[in-house]
């Protein structure tokens, strides 16, 4: 019996479902645990007296700890589509019951090149490295010579509250936490689904216009786009989860402890730091795509 073919109600529910059920959880969990922290400070001391003097640390702290439990309500169908996706690389162009019985010659070639070219590998690790920093650098010296960043309140006043965390919470939030939460959402459920529907150009952009919409104010929301797709092609490029959390990861670091320097971000907002970054994201994206035949 041939199987019905799916409403688009339906693969827009399939595509979006998971996302909806970390957001429910992120932010119930956001809600309970701001709750918790204002119950404890009736312990007084020095608890109440760090937790008031240091409230962008503990904010940060509080929402880095919902989003591990977001990313905890949607684990097991993240590991159910990364199983999925492997099987589908392997066997382009087959749905999952013959891409778990057939492995094509090209994914054989591919695996073969693995074992054998680890070097070429670790060469576009780099690139991707570069690739990620520069991006991140370029764009957002882009939105501060523009204006748009110091016409946005919105965005004024979170990064207020980004960049005034702790430097070592900062550290293990922006770098591990949020990137490896974000990315199992985004990459790892969203995209993963898209592509059983859409064709990759499509599915890329579309996923990184959602990852752009989901910060939620007009400056973060053009970085993230742009970032979101630079992500999911790497992504697509790589065909291991492990670029995607690592580029996140770089991009928000070098963003972060850049605003720790002497200079900052604005003292960096120069056209001619702004071409050399792009310039550089540009050659290494040239570069790190000429690689893929090594991945």
């Amino acid at each position: 019996m041939t199987p019905q073919p799916e409403s688009s109600l339906k693969k827009t529910w399939n595509i979006l479902m998971p996302f909806v059920v970390y957001f429910i959880a992120h932010d119930l969990a956001q809600v309970l645990l701001a709750f918790l922290m204002n119950m404890s400070l009736g312990l007084g001391g020095s608890y109440a007296k760090y937790i008031l003097a240091h409230p962008q640390t503990i904010n940060a702290v509080l929402n880095a700890l919902s989003l591990l439990i977001g990313m905890a309500f949607v684990w097991p169908m993240a590991k159910t589509e990364f199983r999925l996706a492997k099987l589908l690389r392997k066997s382009p162009g087959k749905n999952a019951s013959q891409a778990a019985l057939q492995t094509t010659s090209k994914a054989k070639f591919r695996a073969l090149n693995q074992a054998t070219s680890g070097t070429s590998a670790f060469i576009s690790y780099i690139l991707l490295a570069i690739f990620a920093i520069t991006l991140a650098m370029g764009t957002n010296i882009l939105l501060l010579l523009t204006g748009i960043a110091g016409r946005s309140a919105a965005y004024q006043d979170i990064a207020s509250r980004q960049f005034g965390v702790a430097f070592a919470a900062g550290i293990v939030i922006y770098g591990i936490l949020s990137p490896l939460a974000e990315e199992i959402v985004f990459r790892g459920l969203i995209y993963n689904r898209m592509k059983r529907y859409f064709n990759s150009v499509l599915s890329i952009v579309v996923c990184g216009i959602l990852f752009g919409s989901y910060h939620g104010n007009l400056v973060q929301g053009i970085y993230g786009c742009i970032l979101g797709i630079a992500i999911t092609f790497s992504y697509e490029l790589f065909g291991n989860f492990a670029a995607p959390v690592l580029f996140h990861s770089l991009a928000n670091l070098s963003v972060f402890m850049t605003a720790y320097s002497s200079q900052g971000l604005t003292g960096m907002a120069t056209m001619l730091n702004c071409f050399i970054f792009l310039t550089i994201s540009f050659i290494s994206l040239f570069l790190m795509w000429k690689q893929k035949k090594y991945i």
